[in-house]
């Protein structure tokens, strides 16, 4: 017999506890097996993972940058037709208040030619038209007074 089973014999408790210890180290080689099972599954998972986040990731990707081409274009769109309504709208703007300065200004100097006593190109457009006026009335007069004058010259005679 061998010295640890005759050590078993002689001393219960000493049997009990190589037989706990034994149990021990079988579970704890279960127990170890078993992590490093898990550890590699964990790792295999993370690999299967990583494989399909970059596969389904440059999909992603790709749909992505799509949608922000078709976004960019629409967007481009409505701000070149929003530049264009703001600018045709400032256009008229600039248009207006030029025709009301040039107005303001005309009036302001009329006004000024006329109190120094200056005649502008209004006055002078005014007594053109006057001009004219009284050039026709005394073309009508004198056609009038051609009609009157050989009735009177056939009567006299």
């Amino acid at each position: 017999m061998d010295k640890s089973t005759i050590a078993q014999e002689e001393d219960p408790q000493l049997n009990e506890k190589t037989v706990k210890v034994k149990q021990r180290s079988s579970s704890d080689r279960k127990s170890v097996l078993d992590f490093r099972k898990y550890t590699k599954q964990i790792w295999l998972a993370g690999l299967g993972a990583f494989s399909r986040a970059e596969e389904e990731g440059n999909k992603l990707f790709d749909s992505l940058v799509q949608v922000g081409e078709e976004l960019e274009s629409k967007t481009s769109e409505i701000a070149d037709q929003t530049v264009e309504k703001v600018s045709e709208k400032a256009k008229e703007s600039v248009t207006d208040t030029k025709d009301k300065v040039e107005k303001l200004i005309d009036s302001s100097v009329h006004h000024s030619l006329n109190r120094i006593g200056l005649v502008t190109l209004k006055d002078v457009q005014y007594l053109e038209r006057l001009i004219l006026q009284l050039h026709e009335k005394v073309d009508l007069l004198s056609a009038e007074l051609d009609k009157k004058q050989p009735e009177s010259t056939k009567k006299s005679q």
